[in-house]
Formats: C-alpha cells, structure tokens, sequence
C-alpha cells in the first residue's frame, strides 16, 4: 500500500469523525473509528521508519549519562548556538535553514549529573507525515527524559505546529500515563472494572478493544479517561514526557503576545544563546523537569562531595544500592544518614528510607 492510500484511508476515516454527530448513541462507533485512526497512524509511522522516510535511513542514537534530553524546534532558532554553549559539542552553526542534517550529541555537567543534549534538525509542517524527515528526527525525540520545545521569537506562532506533531508520533507532554490496565487472557471474554464512573460506556470500551483484536482481556480503569488516552492504553507506545518552552534570541524585540501560545501553566523561558542570556537559569530548569536529587556516600570519615550520585526524586536507598559499583552490598543491612532528610546526624534507616537532594549516606 502506497503512502498516498494509507493516508487517503486515514482522510475518509477522519471525514467520517466529523459528520457523525457525537452522542450516548455514536460514541461507540466514533471511539471504534478513533481506534482505526491511531493504528493506521502508527502503521505509516513504522512503515516510514523502517524505509527511512524514502530516502536513507532513520537516526541511531545512542544514549548516555543520567538523563537525555532533546531540543526540538524549528530549523535556524539557535538550538546549535545553545547546544555549543551548554557542552563542549561542535554542532555546526549557520544562518539558514537545516544547518543541522543528522544529530548532534553534547554532553553538559550539571550538579554532578552528566546530562545528554541532542540537537536535531529543525521540524517543519507535515513533520509526523514524513515532510524533511520528520518521523525519523521525532522518533529520537521519544527516547528523550526531557524534551525542551524550542523557538525564537520569530517563531513562536510555531509553538501548536510543533505540539501537534509530537501528538502524531505517540508523545504525550507533561502528562501521566492513563490509569489502565490491559491483561490478555486466553479466554473468557472482556472482563471490564471500571474503579471510577465513566463518561463514556462499556460498549464503546468493547467496541475499542475489538479494533485491537482483543476478544479476551482483563481490563481495569482507575480513572476517568477521554477516549483518546483510552485508546493510547490500548496502543501500549506512547511516551509520557516532561516539557518545557524555551523562547531564544530574547536580545531581539520580544512580541507582547507571546504568551497566548504557550499552554496554561507551562514553563516558558526566555534567552539568548548568543549572548550568553539566561543560561544559567535554563539549566535550573532543566535540573528541576528531570527530577533528580544529589546523594553523597560517607565511607569511613570520608564524604566524597565532588562524585554525587543522581537518584530521581522519590527513590530509595534500596534503588541506590541497586545503582552504584560496591563491594559487599549483600553484607549491608542498613544505613546511617546525615544533612538534609536525616532527623539527626547518623540516623539509622531502613534501605526504604527515601533521600532528600544532598543527603549523605553511609551503608553499615
């Protein structure tokens, strides 16, 4: 099947959404057809993938470090200029479009956390339909623990061009994985518990399921979800991703509205890569959207307090034994903690003890 008739297929489907009025009586066949639509999605994404957009082929990163995050955007907003500013990449500069043709890896230390910056071609219009090899450069952004959506301020206007082609590959930003649970079975049927009240029915929920091909499931759903993060559950791809906006070449004048294109409540930053502007309080915000905090081993009387070690915030100490090279870890029963999180120096916890940013932690 041609691109043209995968997408042709996609356009009838999508008419048909249109013209059917949405109510108790359709949702049913709308949520079947919404189905359809994200499978052949995900089908011409894969196909085009696997050919390399039609002509080469798609971008192997490998990742690094403790996070990975990735500046999307599009083409000749700075993102080499910042990539180079922030880490000792050679990412080459110029002042035209697509500069950049494959992507460019830095790594920036921060906090004691070395974190990946990868900077890819510019995303134009059409990018999740293939356009300027758009599915292969958004395909490195799933792989991301960050994505910074980045423009300048000429091309702010760009910002929901953007956020519509990272929905079309699969990637949800600053959201939580839906509450569901989708577990084959052999037989039985289509066994649904709902733990919330639903707004839509268990008809449509089956109806949904069956465009899966799935007659036998246990199917448990803890919240009360749109159709569409119904059907993302049961895609089982998506990537759940934190973000934020960064706005450069804040050294030009700045248009009054900008505000109205960034999302409600979404972090927006503004700076100048070249000038060196507000670089400083972007690496702030990239520490606070990975999550992590700092802990320091204490060995003997000694606190190594140059080599942290990263955790995401709200792990254990079970998670950081698990993570770091020591000798003897089944000969530890506990630890002694000191700084922030510890009720007094040298208390003794469990490995369930949850550390703050720059606890220090001494296994006995």
């Amino acid at each position: 099947m041609t691109s043209l008739s995968l997408d042709q297929r996609i356009a009838e489907i999508e008419e048909e959404i249109r013209k059917t009025p949405y109510h108790k009586g359709t949702e049913h066949h709308i949520g079947k057809l919404r189905a359809r639509v994200a499978k052949l999605r995900e089908e011409e994404i894969e196909r085009d993938l696997k050919r390399g957009g039609g002509g080469g082929t798609g971008y192997a990163v490998a990742k690094s470090g403790d996070a990975s995050v990735v500046l999307v955007g599009p083409p000749s907003v700075g993102k080499s200029t910042l990539l180079n500013k922030l880490t000792q990449a050679e990412s080459k500069v110029g002042g035209y479009d697509f500069t950049t043709q494959e992507v460019i890896p830095g790594m920036m230390e921060l906090n004691g956390a070395k974190i990946q910056i990868f900077d890819v071609p510019g995303i134009i219009k059409g990018a999740a339909k293939g356009r300027g090899r758009g599915k292969q450069v958004l395909s490195v952004a799933r792989i991301a623990d960050l994505i910074i959506i980045m423009v300048d301020v000429k091309t702010i206007n760009l910002l929901p061009q953007i956020f519509r082609e990272l929905f079309e590959v699969g990637i949800r930003l600053n959201e939580e994985a839906p509450k569901i649970n989708i577990l084959k079975t052999a037989s039985g049927g289509l066994k649904i518990l709902a733990t919330t009240p639903l707004s839509f029915s268990q008809e449509t929920i089956k109806e949904i399921a069956g465009e899966f091909h799935l007659p036998n499931a246990e199917i448990t759903i803890r919240e009360n979800v749109s159709l569409d993060r119904l059907i993302d559950a049961f895609m089982g791809n998506r990537v759940y991703l934190p973000y934020f906006v960064l706005i450069n070449k804040c050294d030009l004048p700045v248009p009054k509205n900008w505000q109205k294109f960034v999302p409600l409540g979404v972090d927006a930053i503004l700076i100048s890569a070249a000038a060196n502007k507000n670089l400083e309080q972007l690496k702030e915000i990239i520490w606070e959207k990975l999550n992590f905090i700092r802990v320091y081993l204490k060995k003997g009387e000694v606190v190594d307090m140059k080599s942290p070690f990263i955790l995401k915030k709200g792990r254990s100490l079970k998670n950081l034994l698990e993570s770091i090279s020591i000798c003897n870890k089944d000969s530890f029963s506990a630890a002694k903690v000191y700084g922030p999180g510890a009720k007094f120096p040298g208390q003794e916890v469990s490995f369930n003890f949850v550390p703050q940013d720059q606890t220090i932690v001494q296994f006995v």
